[in-house]
């Protein structure tokens, strides 16, 4: 019997003392990376047929958003027809984690493309729904429009859906939004003629626009993040001259609610980083997040091309504050940093409640016979100064997973897990598969120990000792019975990791309990086969 593994904190001591290093090698060189196993990413509940995989790799963003049970899906449909092959856009809600859905027509025109996308602000009751509408007729693409939609009585469907004023006539495509409070702001780009950036900012939900065009020569759309206080974030690219044609990435930030904007920062000179022939990437394959204090997390795929694969990078700044950010670096996450085809499409996701980062990609895991590329996932709880790696998402099968996406949601002792689209003609649901470790009940001593997992799929427990002690370590199951005695006896002052195999248990709920001292400290483990 085999098992998923993702261990982390849901309240207590934090994850700096990891002392296992980033793994940086090749991913299409690892066999059997996660040799914890886990659950096969397929079969899964599959919601509809795709007639294109950009359906559901969405724009800059992700077309699926998860708050608890609830996940929302924005595609679309297939049409049968060849020129305009979406019949229309769809949404669709499901409350028991993904297993079953109602359907909603928020479109029914057909088009060519969609480029569709969804965000949940926290603040809202309602996810906020916007893609892209180009029709394509004798051979040419009419002017595409750009759509926002929410829904007025979540979940009854009852939704307002707005063109976004002048994007007919800017012909714009590639949407990217996000949404605090009453404020959304709205990012797309004209790729077919005038090449020009432009944004839509709200403060009163929609009632009034500003729309223009936003300044600076950018190629890709631009991905904004709202902080707080007026701040907002974004990353993009432009060409910059190294010698050859860069698609170079940037950031700049607003103070005053995306009024005006500074900072607009070369990410790879203010890291100090010389890029090698050919690097850049295209508007799939960079993401990014803001942490509770607005600091950016920045994920990046550099490589020839748009969808080819590449390595995949960490990009944030050390220190700083909002409009000071210093110290910026990139770290590998996952190739050899030369362009060597391994890994692209990475998406980055911040757990607010315990400090952490996930960072999933596409990867060639060599598994057996199975070569197709599938999801990698790492996670760091330093916020990117060390990075974790897992491997494969699970057991690698004989489908190729694109399109996916790592909600965190975090609350009631569950961090909730993996949720993916496929390029297989279906669009499909996978996860939640998470391990979560949660405070227990008895604790006096809420600083004793930290969990996490061992690259080869282990617990692993870790305390750091103030004086020679008798340590005595236990596993009990929900019903508070003694499964297993862990360890027992004395371990002298300092750092220690103890590594355990659970791997054979039944999925369940346990609880991992530490004696140090006349100390006690217990966090609950919940395994899912």
């Amino acid at each position: 019997m085999r098992y998923m593994l993702l261990v982390f904190l849901i309240t207590g001591t934090g994850m700096g003392k990891w002392a296992v290093a980033p793994n940086y090698r090749a991913l299409d060189r690892i066999e059997g990376a996660y040799s914890g196993g886990g659950n096969k990413i397929t079969p899964c509940d599959t919601i509809g047929s795709i007639p294109d995989m950009r359906a559901a790799l969405g724009t800059p963003g992700k077309n699926i958003a998860v708050r608890g049970d609830t996940v929302v899906v924005i595609y679309g449909p297939p049409s049968n027809d060849p020129d305009n092959i979406f019949l229309g856009v769809r949404a669709a809600y499901s409350f028991d984690g993904g297993h079953t859905y109602s359907y909603f027509d928020l479109s029914t025109t057909q088009v060519r493309r969609i480029y569709p996308g969804v965000i949940w602000p926290e603040n809202w009751d309602s996810p906020l729904f916007f893609w892209q509408e180009a029709r394509y007729e004798s051979g040419v693409y009419l002017p595409s429009k750009i759509f926002i939609a929410y829904d007025l009585a979540f979940p009854n469907g009852v939704f307002t859906v707005e063109e976004l004023p002048n994007s007919e006539d800017w012909d714009v495509w590639l949407p990217s939004a996000d949404a605090s409070g009453d404020t959304i702001i709205v990012f797309a780009v004209n790729v077919m003629s005038s090449f020009l950036t432009f944004y839509w900012r709200t403060y009163d939900m929609g009632e009034t626009w500003v729309s223009d065009t936003f300044p600076g020569g950018w190629i890709d759309t631009p991905i904004p993040r709202i902080g707080h206080d007026g701040y907002i974030a974004l990353i993009t690219d432009r060409v910059v001259d190294y010698g050859w044609e860069a698609l170079t990435p940037f950031f700049l930030e607003s103070l005053d609610g995306g009024q005006t904007w500074i900072d607009t920062i070369n990410l790879w000179d203010a890291c100090g980083w010389t890029p090698y022939d050919s690097a850049g990437g295209w508007w799939y394959v960079y993401d990014f997040v803001l942490d509770t204090s607005d600091r950016p997390h920045i994920s990046w795929k550099f490589g020839a091309g748009s969808l080819e694969y590449g390595d995949c990078w960490y990009i944030g700044p050390a220190e700083g504050s909002p409009g000071a950010w210093e110290g910026w670096e990139m770290k590998l996450i996952a190739g050899e940093g030369d362009g060597t085809p391994v890994a692209t499409q990475p998406t980055i996701t911040y757990d607010p409640e315990n400090d952490m980062l996930f960072y999933t990609l596409k990867a060639f895991y060599i598994v057996g016979t199975d070569t197709l590329p599938h999801i990698g996932l790492f996670y760091t709880g330093d916020l990117g100064e060390h990075w974790m790696e897992i491997g494969p998402w699970g057991d690698p099968d004989e489908v190729e997973e694109s399109a996916f996406e790592l909600p965190v949601i975090s609350g009631g002792g569950w961090s909730s897990g993996l949720h993916a689209s496929f390029a297989d003609d279906y669009f499909c649901h996978a996860g939640p598969y998470y391990v979560g470790i949660g405070e227990g009940e008895e604790n006096t001593g809420a600083e004793l120990f930290d969990l996490f997992l061992s690259p080869g799929g282990r617990l692993v427990l870790s305390l750091d000792l103030e004086n020679t002690s008798y340590v005595g370590i236990k596993l009990y199951d929900s019903a508070g019975r003694l499964a297993e005695d862990l360890y027992r006896g004395p371990l002298e002052k300092g750092y220690h990791e103890l590594e355990f195999d659970i791997r054979g248990r039944k999925s369940g709920v346990y609880f991992v309990r530490a004696e140090v001292d006349g100390k006690s400290s217990s966090r609950k483990l919940i395994l899912v086969r």
